[in-house]
């Protein structure tokens, strides 16, 4: 590390070095913070944007905590995934650090176990569910009603996600959850078909104000598993729907004692009724950050360093002044990341706003089942629903991955389908 007595900063230290967290740490950079950063992997995304790196699980406390009390860190903080949030509140806790939660509500929206408990303590819209630790006996007779999903408690994003329709498929997938899940807990639900809704808020002292409400496509149902390809806004919806997600956004946060900082629900329509899937106390992954940016004209990134940095949690005031938008997830088939071709040109004509490269040139790509497997992502905006569509054609168009041989390993068939 530098010599500390000739810097005088004070220091951060991020956990979890994805595409996202380079916005993060231009942010705190932007308030003259030294940046230390932790991730599982080698060379992640965000590595070249911080002063020093150390190749850390973010999902291993004792080792954070031992870096952060080793390189007196002033912070410890991440934005828009979800494990590493209970390891941010726990180490800041243990070091008398600020941080919009505690261990103890971390715990409660990043461990699916505790959270279904507290949807049904205070009457939050769920599907019907059970759950199970490791050493429970589950009596796979008993669970008829098909399909079912079922989810490991503490896995970040669709990782171990599966639907299943026989008991064959259901014991299969209860035991890849119980490897998957590092609490060895695992929840099975009842399967709710319907529209997906992603709705992003902000919580100011207790009360959640809607930033946003999006639908969320996904691709390999049909396989069981559930691959996030598209968000689109905006939704049809009525008032009375609009009323039902903000009366259970003031559930949840009663339920989970959330005061301040940002919320993501996910929940399923299904004749007019609202069913909450899970929720999370931070901002969507995917460059989520970047949508409601675009959609509601409040830069939440910035307003969540504000307070995380300064306790300085200003009221805000949504513009929603966007017609169409939509984000874009682009997958490939398995190959390498050689080049990107038709990108440059998008730019120029406006066919896109923003463009998001989530792997670097010469990544391997050997799937495309979970959102760490995006190879980019493009956010696009117009006047209308037709410009939206004529847009994303042309950008379907346009684009290309090409491996080293040439041939475009770009996967598309999930927009065409």
């Amino acid at each position: 590390m530098k010599d500390e007595k000739k810097n005088s900063k004070l220091k951060a230290l991020v956990l979890a070095g994805g595409y996202d967290q380079i916005a993060l740490i231009k942010e705190l950079k932007k308030r003259d913070y030294e940046v230390l950063l932790a991730d599982y992997f080698e060379n992640p995304p965000a590595k070249k944007e911080a002063d020093f790196f150390a190749q850390i699980s973010t999902l291993d406390e004792d080792r954070i905590y031992e870096f952060a009390k080793k390189e007196r860190v002033n912070l410890v903080i991440t934005a828009c995934t979800d494990q590493a949030l209970l390891t941010a509140a726990t180490v800041s806790e243990k070091l008398g650090l600020s941080f919009y939660l505690n261990s103890n509500q971390a715990r409660n929206v990043t461990n699916k176990f505790y959270m279904k408990q507290k949807f049904k303590e205070y009457g939050v819209p769920s599907a019907d569910y059970r759950m199970y630790e490791k050493e429970d006996k589950i009596e796979l007779s008993t669970l008829t009603n098909f399909p079912y999903v079922v989810k490991p408690c503490d896995c970040n994003s669709s990782k171990g996600v599966i639907k299943t329709n026989n008991e064959k498929e259901l014991e299969a997938a209860i035991k890849n959850a119980f490897q998957l899940s590092r609490s060895k807990k695992v929840v099975i639900e009842q399967y709710i078909s319907g529209k997906e809704l992603s709705v992003d808020l902000w919580i100011d002292n207790g009360k959640p104000q809607l930033l946003a409400v999006s639908e969320t496509k996904k691709m390999n149902i049909e396989k069981g598993i559930f691959t996030i390809y598209q968000s689109l806004y905006p939704v049809e919806i009525d008032d009375l729907i609009k009323q039902k997600i903000i009366s259970t956004a003031i559930q949840i946060c009663n339920a989970f004692e959330l005061e301040k900082g940002p919320m993501l629900i996910q929940a399923i329509l299904c004749n007019q009724e609202l069913y909450v899937l899970e929720f999370s106390a931070r901002m969507g992954g995917g460059s989520k950050y970047k949508f409601i940016q675009y959609v509601s004209g409040i830069d939440i990134m910035n307003q969540y360093v504000n307070l995380i940095v300064d306790n300085d949690n200003v009221s805000i005031k949504p513009e929603n002044n966007k017609a169409y938008c939509e984000m874009d997830y682009i997958y490939a088939y398995p190959g390498i990341v050689n080049e990107f071709k038709g990108i440059e040109e998008l730019k120029e004509k406006r066919i896109i706003e923003e463009i998001f490269y989530y792997k670097e040139k010469g990544t391997e790509i050997t799937q495309k089942v979970v959102s760490g497997d995006r190879v980019m992502g493009f956010l696009i905006g117009a006047d209308s629903q037709e410009d939206l569509i004529d847009k994303r054609k042309e950008m379907l168009n346009k684009v290309k991955i090409l491996d080293p041989s040439g041939r475009d390993i770009m996967y598309r068939e999930c927009f065409t389908q």
